[in-house]
């Protein structure tokens, strides 16, 4: 290990490095907006005087989705309508967050004001933790 990263003897160190340059070069501003429980069964409720900025990496990873059942056409082929779309994740440096990220939490992309709301939180057990979102909208907060 100490040939891809000079002077760190320790692997979680180097991917620490790793990290950081991922952020330099492909993270971007965004506004990270905590939320408390609304409740049993009640939307959660957001909490922006406690809004941090911070930098997160922004993906729109392509997916695709198969629509409906598989039908059986006159001649004999099965056909599932295939719908390519796209599923915003933000990444985050684990050192970058304050507080823990859950779910319902808001983060504002300052680039294009666009505000997503935080469904699946996964940490990769090392430096990064993925959150996939769903887009609220523009000037939503």
């Amino acid at each position: 290990m100490t040939m891809l990263f000079p002077g760190e003897s320790d692997w979680r160190a180097g991917m620490q490095l790793v990290s950081a340059a991922i952020d330099e070069n492909m993270g971007e501003a965004v506004i990270l907006t905590p939320v408390r429980s609304g409740g049993v069964n009640f939307p959660t409720i957001p909490e922006p005087e406690r809004a941090v900025s911070t930098i997160a990496v922004f993906m729109a990873k392509p997916e695709t989705v198969v629509m409906g059942d598989n039908k059986i056409h006159a001649r004999g082929h099965s056909m599932s309508p295939l719908i390519s779309t796209n599923v915003p994740v933000f990444s985050f440096d684990h050192k970058s967050l304050p507080w823990p990220i859950m779910q319902g939490c808001r983060i504002k992309l300052c680039r294009t004001g666009e505000v997503f709301e935080a469904t699946d939180i996964k940490s990769d057990s090392v430096t990064r933790i993925d959150v996939k979102v769903v887009r609220l909208g523009r000037g939503v907060e």
